[in-house]
């Protein structure tokens, strides 16, 4: 993760201005050889492996083919120097020390100390007559540039630097001229070909690393915004209701029944305008903590007699201060369900005001109606019923029905249902026909578990 100096703009500069040089401008640069040295630390560990096991191969195909004075000389180069080089850079690479940088630098005169090792093996067979082909150079070579992932400029030099010593070693060997510049040529193209696909794969390893960085400083940036706003739906959750029970408890003090018609009326209608201010602030703040992930579902068993008896006492005398009678199941509920009880609450709760705000009508009854091995809460009311138009979008978001200009709302409260029942692992719906009232219903699964709680 970038210092917080690192500025996107930066970042979005670099991408627009380009790095053909494979250098970024301070001081992105700096923190980028910081990144690729620590990868380099990580692909070393796979690459080491991979290098032993060749120089180890490469000695036992030695022995096996070669004069065995040349063979003793081949062996005994790669088993006392190159291998124990390598194991000691795979040694260094699962450590913390020395850091990532100084490994890099360890990392590259490894591999430039496997090249020399390759050139004395081929040295050793020129001086007993022994016709080895140089092809150990060209898989150095392209060791250092594709398996190592050495930097570009890093293994550039460093090959550049075997084939120059390559070349001096043959010409020390008196290997004819013609022998050593067709091997030279070859070599040199080699040589081209790995800085290509150096260049190539660094530049796209940095394009990748500003991306990355920006897609961390972007993905910051909404964390903390999501902690702000997270701060403040809890803190403006907090502030807004403590008026609003301060007016419910004021409201409560006042006895309607020593005042005139009038007053009554009024306390009346203040209750039920504290109601309804209420309702839409707990809309907006569900709505708020669903969108910022900050409802969790608790699944227990709950009563289901618990959950509807705490429902009708919260509703029904506001209910009935509007005319609209609210109904218990006629028999004593005894089953439960696996649910949220705080969310259930809320979803009957919701479901109760949306029909008292919009079907018309006079009486809501609760029931109960087992389906399976789940069982469906029911709100049924005698209103007006749903027009066939609105039925396939009732649960979305802002989508609201008949009534609305006579009670306030955002069209919230059915998505609201539907997003609290999912997150129980239920689900939701509604059954109805003009004029022939509606059955709002959400499903749970249902559980015979004897060891229920208050819920």
């Amino acid at each position: 993760m970038l210092e917080p100096a690192m500025k996107a703009d930066q970042i979005t500069h670099q991408q627009a201005s380009g790095f053909v040089s494979l250098r970024f401008a301070a001081p992105l640069e700096g923190h980028y050889q910081l990144y690729r040295s620590a990868m380099i630390r990580q692909r070393a560990r796979v690459a080491s492996v991979a290098g032993l096991l060749i120089f180890l191969i490469y000695a036992g195909v030695d022995l096996l083919t070669l004069p065995p004075e040349l063979a003793r000389v081949t062996a005994s180069i790669r088993l006392t120097i190159t291998c124990p080089l390598i194991a000691i850079t795979l040694w260094l690479a699962h450590r913390t020390q020395p850091s990532d940088q100084t490994f890099e630098k360890l990392y590259t005169l490894a591999y430039f100390g496997g090249g020399l090792s390759v050139i004395a093996i081929i040295l050793a067979a020129r001086h007993q007559a022994y016709p080895l082909p140089y092809e150990g150079m060209i898989l150095m070579l392209m060791f250092g540039y594709f398996a190592m992932g050495l930097p570009c400029r890093a293994a550039s030099l460093s090959s550049c630097l075997l084939v120059g010593a390559y070349l001096f070693a043959e010409w020390w060997a008196n290997t004819p001229m013609t022998i050593t510049l067709s091997n030279g040529f070859f070599l040199m193209t080699a040589n081209v070909i790995g800085m290509i696909g150096a260049w190539i794969s660094e530049y796209r390893h940095r394009a990748h690393f500003l991306d990355r960085q920006l897609l961390d400083l972007m993905h910051q940036a909404a964390e903390d915004e999501s902690r702000r706003k997270t701060q403040l739906i809890t803190a403006a959750s907090h502030d807004l209701r403590q008026p609003l029970n301060a007016i419910d408890m004021t409201l409560e003090t006042l006895d309607p029944g020593h005042g005139s018609d009038h007053q009554q009326a009024m306390v009346v209608q203040l209750k039920d305008t504290v109601f309804q201010l209420r309702r839409l602030l707990e809309t907006v703040f569900d709505s708020a903590r669903l969108n910022e992930g900050m409802i969790r579902a608790e699944i227990q068993p709950v009563n289901l007699q618990s959950i509807l008896q705490e429902i009708h006492d919260l509703m029904a005398a506001t209910l009935a201060n509007r005319g609209i009678e609210l109904n218990l199941p006629a028999q004593p509920v005894t089953q439960t369900v696996l649910a949220d009880p705080s969310l259930l609450l809320r979803v009957l709760q919701n479901l109760i005001i949306n029909a008292a705000d919009h079907s018309g009508c006079d009486t809501i009854r609760m029931n109960i109606q087992a389906q399976g091995t789940h069982l469906r809460l029911l709100i049924e009311d005698n209103g007006r019923g749903l027009p066939e138009q609105l039925k396939d979008r009732l649960f979305q978001p802002y989508v609201r029905g008949d009534g609305q200009s006579h009670y306030p709302g955002l069209g919230l409260g059915l998505a609201i249902v539907q997003e609290f029942t999912s997150l129980m692992q239920g689900r939701c719906g509604v059954d109805s026909a003009p004029q022939q009232g509606s059955v709002f219903w959400t499903e749970l699964p249902a559980t015979t578990s004897p060891d229920v709680g208050p819920y």
